[in-house]
């Protein structure tokens, strides 16, 4: 009887990989709508199937999977215009 891989990573859609991305590099949901031509409410559905595809409860693991993942590197993220450069 063969073994299933229990180690297997659960693929993203394309879009769910957009949204990840913008949301780890800093932008709020209406902001990931807005750039993605997407409703507040469908941002915030993708980003609970994303957490529930991928076992992950908080934003800090959604970044630390991007980076692993190569979505995002820990330099890139949404310049804060309220710092100075």
């Amino acid at each position: 009887m063969a073994k299933r891989s229990t180690n297997k990573q659960p693929s993203l859609t394309e879009r769910e990989s957009q949204v990840l991305k913008l949301l780890v590099d800093g932008y709020a949901n209406e902001e990931v709508g807005q750039i993605l031509n997407l409703s507040r409410r469908t941002v915030e559905a993708h980003r609970a199937r994303i957490m529930l595809k991928l076992n992950m409860h908080d934003l800090p693991a959604l970044v630390k999977y991007a980076i692993k993942s190569s979505l995002t590197t820990a330099d890139e993220h949404r310049s804060d215009p309220r710092l100075p450069d």
